[in-house]
């Protein structure tokens, strides 16, 4: 379907209408924000880091905290992974059937990233029973992404930009919901457009207690490879954030 008239341009990407460009996005939580020095990362597991794989990339494997999470349970039972491959630098997808508690490891594939993760069949609960994670095989403390308990996808607001493309970061927003203050910003692991792996640079930030940013407006060029994430500094112990961002992937 062709946009026609004074349609928003963006809206025109959402719909496919703009050759070689499309929305990146990504949201998350985080709850008991404590007082670390070098910040927290914004996302739904205990671990103060998002994990990423090694530069050769890295095996995943996966695994959920329930037995009811399996193909003869009553959460979910197969899940979808958007990673980066290591091998080109692309985002791919492959689907993997839940076995509860038991790992189950994902052959061949090595990931440099990995971008998303959310259900696409389900039991009759309708949503996870148990906290479900995939991580680096043979290494379960480096945790990649994970589905919360109750939830139906991934709400880690972390996301690579493939080989062949840049990403302009257009918007985000944040919102801190108990009344602790706390710094939240927004950060990529480049500045001034050059890929600086590892090293998470500053591209915006806010002060928020038990308030909303409402949208805060960016255009910020980020390089292909380079990852998007939102971390918080908390004041006191306790703080409680959820926060997204957005931007228009163009093909170089």
């Amino acid at each position: 379907m062709a946009y026609i008239g004074n349609t928003d341009y963006y809206s025109r990407v959402a719909g496919g209408d703009v050759e070689g460009s499309s929305i990146m996005s990504a949201m998350g939580e985080r709850e008991s924000i404590g007082t670390t020095v070098s910040g927290e990362d914004v996302w739904r597991y205990s671990g103060n880091v998002i994990g990423v794989p090694q530069a050769i990339g890295d095996l995943m494997t996966i695994q959920s905290t329930k037995a009811a999470d399996g193909v003869a349970g009553t959460g979910v039972i197969e899940v979808r992974i958007h990673y980066i491959d290591v091998a080109d630098g692309l985002e791919k997808t492959v689907d993997v059937l839940t076995n509860g508690t038991t790992t189950v490891n994902i052959p061949t594939i090595r990931a440099l990233f990995v971008n998303d993760m959310y259900s696409i069949d389900v039991g009759s609960g309708g949503v996870a029973d148990g906290e479900i994670t995939v991580f680096q095989t043979g290494v379960a403390t480096n945790v990649f992404n994970v589905i919360s308990a109750g939830g139906n996808k991934s709400m880690v607001p972390a996301k690579m930009v493939p080989t062949g493309y840049e990403l302009i970061l257009k918007g985000w927003h944040a919102t801190e919901a108990q009344g602790k203050r706390c710094a939240i910003r927004i950060r990529s692991t480049d500045m001034n457009n050059e890929l600086l792996a590892g090293v998470f640079g500053f591209k915006d930030t806010v002060y928020l207690s038990k308030s909303s940013s409402g949208n805060l407006p960016l255009n910020v060029r980020v390089p292909a490879l380079s990852i998007v994430k939102i971390s918080a500094w908390a004041v006191v112990n306790g703080a409680e954030v959820g926060c997204g961002w957005w931007g228009e992937l163009k093909e170089l």
